[in-house]
C-alpha cells in the first residue's frame, strides 16, 4: 500500500505561513481593495486533487477532507473523517510522515511521495505532497499519471537548457532560451519571462508563443494584477498550476479546523483553490490554463515564467518538478549573469573615473587642471552617458555638451549639495523635484552630482535630457469599471490590448555601476581635505607655537586676567600677575616672586592648606573651589573664593590659584566664573592637539562603565590604543618641531574620524592616542581602526627625506571590544588595549590587532 519517494530538488524556499491577519477585510472584494483578500484561507481546492489534513499521531486521525474525495479515493468524507490516515495510505509510509520535520520553516522544500492506495478493492497509484499547517499534517493527492513513467526527454530537455543559457549573450537573449525551453516541455500556448521593477509593475522580458497569438513582449503590467499577498504566496511555492479555469471549487469539509477554530492555512497548498478577482482576469485573456513558476534570489520574488494556454492543460508532477528544477536553476543563473555583467561594466567605469580623478590630482596648476579637463570632454560624457557635464574647480565653471546655463547650473548645485549624502546625489526626475529646473527639463532631467572638495565648492554634474518614455501596458489600467446586473463595479480589465502611456519630464535611470564608480573620485576629496588639514597646520605654527605649550598659554591667561593668579611651587609663589599684587596689598608683582604662600593664609587654615597644596601636587585631580580667609601684607583679613588646580612649572609640579574677593560686583563674579571654566577647560585638554587629555579622557571612562556595568543590556565599547610607530626617530631627525606637526597631523585625522563615528579621543602623552566607540559603531571596530591606519599613511608624512618615497609615518592599533563587567574594572578594560598595542608593535608594525573582550 505504500511507495514513498521523497524529493527535494529545490532551493530552499521562505515556507512559513501567512497568518492572514493582515490580508483580512469585512468588506466586499474588489480592486480598490484586493490587496486584502485572504487568498490563503478560500476553503476549497482545485477538483484535479483530494485534500486530507489528520492529525500528527502515529495513526493520524483524519479531521478535514475534500468534498470530492469519494472521486479520486472510492470513500465519502463522512467515511474519511474520525478515519486513521494509516489505514489509508499505509503503516510505514504514516511513520515516516511523523516521523520527518514537516515543519514550515524547517522544511523548506516541498515533500513529494509516490503512493499506492486501494480504491474499492483496486490498487491505484498516486502522487502526493506534504507539508504541516498549523499542527496538521496536510496531504494532497492526484491520480498519478502514466506519462510520470516517461521521463526519456528530460535529460535532453536539461541539458538542451543549460547549453542554451551558457551560450546567451546577455541576460535577454537567456530569458529568451528559457521561455523557449519552457514552452517546448509543457507543450503550453504562451510562456512569458516576467520581471519586477522597484513599485512591483511587471514587464515581459522574453516570450515564446504559437504564431498566430498576439506578442505580449515589452508589455507592462500594473502592480495591482499581483498583490502583495498573491506575491508572498508566490515566494512560498516555486509552481502554481490552474487546469481549467473553469472548474467548479471544491469545499473543505468542515469549513473549521479543529486546533484553531479558524478555515484551514493553505498558505503550503498546491491544489487551493484561485482568488475569484484573478479567475475573471484570467478568463478576460481568454486564458483557461496556467503554469506559474517563480523566479527567486536570496529571499526575493524578482519576477515569474508565466505560461498561459487557451483550452484546459493538465500538466503531471513529473513535468512540475522539471520546471521547478529548471526555474530555481534559471533564477540562479540569471542572477549571476546579471551580477558579472555589473561587475565588469562597473570595473570599465572605475577605470575611467580613476583617469578622471588623476587629472585633479596629478597636477599642481589648476590651469593644467582645466587644459585636461578640456581635453577630455568626450570621455566625461560617455563615462556616465551624459549629454552634458558642468565641473566647477578652482571658482572656474566649465561647462561641457549640452547643459543649462551658467546660473542655473549653479543655483542647482547648491540644491544638490544640500542633499548630497556622502559627497553625491542623483535623480532621474529632476524637474519634479526641483521646480526651477522645470525651466531646462529638455536638457537636464537627470542630474548627477559628485563633490571634489569637502565644502563642496569643487563639484561634476552630469545631465541627462528629458527622454519621453513610452510604456506599453497589457490593456489600460485605469479603466477597470464594468456595468453588471447590480451597476457599476470595479473589475479586472476586459481588454488586454496594447494601451500606450507617455512618461514625461524623466530621464533614462543612472545604473548601480555608475554611481558605484563615483566613489573613486573620492580620492579627489580626500586629498583636498588633507591639504586642508596641512594648511591649518601650517597656519596654527605660524600663529605661534608658544599657544600650545600648556605652561605658556597659563601664563598668557594669568598676564590678562582681570582675577588674581597665583602659581606656587613647593609652597612658594614662583608667578602671579599684577591682579594678586593688588589684591595682597603689593604695588609690584615681583615683590611676590619666591616668597612663602602659606603666611598669606590665616593661622588656623595653613595646615589644611599646605596639606592641600600637597595633595594636589601628588595627584593632578579636578578643580578644588571654596572660600579662604587670608591675610595681606598688611595683615588685613581677607575673604576669598578660591580655585586652585595642579598644573606645570619650569618641568616642576605646580599649584595655580585663583582668588577673588567676596560679595563682589556681579560684573567681577562673571569674570571669577569664565575664568575658572577656561581653566577647568585648559586642564582637560591636551595642549598641543586641543584633544582631551588623559586625566579628562579616563574620568568619563570609568563614569560611563561604572553606570553601564548596572544595565541589564549592556553597551559593547571598543577602545583602541594608537601609536605613531618610530616616533622617537622622527623626532630625532625632524626636531621637536617637527615632531609636534606629526602629533598634530595625526590628532587631525582622529578628531576628523572621531566626529565621523561620535568617538571619544585622547592624547596620552607623546604619539600615544587613545579612540573610544561605542554601541553600533563599536561593532565595526576592527573595520573603522583599519580605516583610521589607511588614513594615517594616506597623509604621506615622509620619515626620513633621504630614504624611499613611499616611507611615510604610520600608526599601529591596538584594540578590544567588550561590555562593562562590574567584575573588574575600566583600567583592566584599557589594560587589555595596551597589550593588543604591544602585540601590534611586536608582529612588525603599521597593523591592527584585536584581542578578545
Amino acid at each position: 500500500m505504500s511507495n514513498a519517494n521523497l524529493n527535494s530538488e529545490n532551493e530552499p524556499l521562505n515556507r512559513s505561513l501567512i497568518t492572514g491577519d493582515g490580508f483580512v477585510t469585512d468588506e466586499p472584494i474588489d480592486l480598490t481593495n484586493c490587496d486584502k483578500e485572504p487568498i490563503h484561507i478560500p476553503g476549497m481546492i482545485q477538483p484535479n486533487g483530494v485534500l486530507l489534513a489528520a492529525r500528527r499521531t502515529p495513526t493520524g486521525k483524519i479531521v478535514q477532507c475534500s468534498q470530492n474525495s469519494n472521486d479520486l479515493l472510492g470513500r465519502t468524507p463522512d467515511e474519511l473523517l474520525g478515519v486513521p490516515l494509516a489505514d489509508l495510505i499505509g503503516t510505514d509510509v504514516m511513520t515516516d510522515l511523523v516521523k520527518r520535520d514537516l515543519n514550515t520553516v524547517a522544511s523548506s522544500d516541498l515533500q513529494y511521495l509516490n503512493l499506492q492506495i486501494d480504491v474499492q478493492g483496486l490498487p491505484v497509484r498516486f502522487t502526493a505532497v506534504a507539508h504541516e499547517s498549523e499542527g496538521l499534517l496536510i496531504l494532497e493527492l492526484e491520480l498519478e499519471s502514466d506519462e510520470d513513467d516517461e521521463a526519456d526527454n528530460d535529460f535532453r530537455w536539461i541539458r538542451t537548457f543549460f547549453v542554451k543559457l551558457k551560450q546567451s549573450a546577455n541576460r535577454y537573449t537567456a530569458s529568451q532560451a528559457a521561455a523557449e525551453q519552457v514552452k517546448e516541455i509543457l507543450g503550453y500556448d504562451r510562456v512569458m519571462i516576467y520581471e519586477f521593477d522597484k513599485e512591483w509593475n511587471g514587464k515581459v522580458i522574453a516570450e515564446a508563443k504559437e504564431p498566430q497569438l498576439e506578442p505580449f513582449l515589452g508589455h507592462h503590467y500594473p502592480a495591482s494584477d499581483i498583490p502583495k499577498q498573491a506575491r508572498e504566496l508566490y515566494l512560498r511555492n516555486w509552481l502554481r498550476t490552474i487546469v481549467n479555469v473553469d472548474y467548479t471549487p471544491v469545499q473543505i469539509t468542515p469549513i473549521v479546523q479543529p486546533l484553531t477554530g479558524k478555515p484551514l492555512n493553505l498558505s503550503l497548498s498546491v491544489l487551493r483553490s484561485v482568488s475569484p478577482m484573478h479567475i475573471e482576469y484570467l478568463k478576460n485573456m481568454g486564458v483557461c490554463a496556467t503554469v506559474t513558476i517563480s523566479l527567486i534570489h536570496d529571499g526575493q520574488l524578482w519576477g515569474m515564467i508565466t505560461c498561459h494556454h487557451y483550452s484546459p492543460k493538465y500538466v503531471t508532477h513529473r513535468i512540475r518538478n522539471l520546471c521547478n528544477f529548471l526555474g530555481a536553476f534559471f533564477s540562479n543563473e540569471l542572477y549571476q549573469r546579471q551580477q558579472l555583467d555589473e561587475y565588469q561594466a562597473e570595473l570599465r567605469l572605475r577605470t575611467e573615473a580613476s583617469r578622471i580623478a588623476k587629472i585633479f590630482l596629478g597636477n599642481s596648476s589648476p590651469f593644467h587642471v582645466v587644459e585636461e579637463l578640456y581635453a577630455s570632454e568626450s570621455r566625461l560624457l560617455k563615462m556616465m552617458d551624459a549629454s552634458g557635464v558642468a565641473i566647477s574647480f578652482n571658482d572656474k565653471l566649465l561647462l561641457f555638451g549640452d547643459t543649462p546655463a551658467p546660473a542655473q547650473v549653479r543655483e542647482l548645485s547648491g540644491w544638490m549639495a544640500g542633499k548630497a549624502k556622502n559627497y553625491m546625489h542623483q535623480t532621474s526626475r529632476l524637474s519634479l523635484e526641483f521646480s526651477p529646473a522645470e525651466a531646462y527639463k529638455e536638457k537636464a532631467s537627470g542630474a548627477l552630482y559628485v563633490a571634489l572638495s569637502p565644502g563642496q565648492q569643487n563639484y561634476i554634474i552630469w545631465f541627462r535630457p528629458e527622454v519621453l518614455q513610452i510604456v506599453d501596458w497589457a490593456g489600460d489600467p485605469a479603466k477597470a469599471v464594468v456595468r453588471d446586473d447590480d451597476g457599476m463595479r470595479l473589475s479586472p480589465r476586459k481588454s488586454f490590448e496594447k494601451w500606450r502611456q507617455v512618461v514625461q519630464a524623466t530621464a533614462f535611470d543612472w545604473r548601480t555601476e555608475q554611481l558605484n564608480a563615483l566613489f573613486e573620485l573620492r580620492a579627489v576629496v580626500d586629498n583636498q581635505t588633507k591639504s586642508d588639514l596641512q594648511r591649518a597646520e601650517e597656519q596654527a605654527l605660524q600663529n605661534s607655537r608658544m599657544l600650545r605649550q600648556n605652561e605658556q598659554r597659563y601664563l598668557q591667561l594669568m598676564e590678562f586676567s582681570p582675577v588674581a593668579f597665583f602659581t606656587i611651587t613647593e609652597r612658594h609663589i614662583v608667578y602671579c600677575n599684577e591682579q594678586a599684587a593688588k589684591l595682597l596689598g603689593e604695588s609690584d608683582k615681583e615683590d611676590l616672586i619666591g616668597r612663602d604662600f602659606l603666611p598669606f593664609v590665616l593661622a588656623e587654615s595653613r595646615e589644611p592648606m599646605r596639606l592641600l597644596l600637597e595633595q594636589l601636587e601628588r595627584d593632578a585631580s579636578a578643580l578644588v573651589s571654596g572660600s579662604q580667609a587670608f591675610v595681606n601684607v598688611k595683615c588685613e583679613p581677607l575673604q576669598l573664593d578660591i580655585t586652585l588646580a595642579a598644573v606645570s612649572h619650569s618641568g616642576k609640579p605646580s599649584i595655580m590659584l585663583i582668588a577673588r574677593k567676596i560679595a563682589e560686583t556681579i560684573e567681577q563674579q562673571s569674570e571669577y566664573t569664565s575664568i575658572t571654566d577656561q581653566l577647568s577647560s585648559y586642564m582637560a585638554t591636551d595642549p598641543l592637539t586641543d584633544l582631551p587629555n588623559r586625566r579628562a579622557f579616563e574620568e568619563r571612562l570609568e563614569e560611563d562603565w561604572n553606570a553601564a556595568a548596572f544595565l541589564n543590556n549592556k553597551p559593547p565599547i571598543a577602545l583602541l590604543e594608537i601609536d605613531i610607530d618610530d616616533f622617537r626617530a622622527y623626532n630625532a631627525v625632524h626636531g621637536l618641531q617637527g615632531g609636534d606637526l606629526c602629533i598634530q597631523s595625526v590628532a587631525q585625522v582622529l578628531d576628523l574620524f572621531g566626529r565621523q563615528y561620535k568617538a571619544r579621543v585622547s592624547r596620552m602623552g607623546g604619539g600615544t592616542f587613545m579612540l573610544r566607540l561605542d554601541g553600533e559603531h563599536a561593532d565595526r571596530a576592527q573595520e573603522l581602526a583599519e580605516q583610521l591606519r589607511q588614513a594615517v599613511v594616506g597623509l604621506q608624512m615622509n620619515r626620513d627625506e633621504g630614504r624611499g618615497a613611499e616611507d611615510y609615518v604610520t600608526i599601529s592599533i591596538g584594540g578590544i571590544v567588550t561590555r562593562p563587567n562590574r567584575d573588574y574594572r575600566f583600567t583592566h578594560f584599557m589594560a587589555q588595549a595596551d597589550r593588543a598595542l604591544m602585540k601590534a608593535k611586536q608582529q612588525g608594525k603599521n597593523r591592527v590587532v584585536f584581542l578578545e573582550g
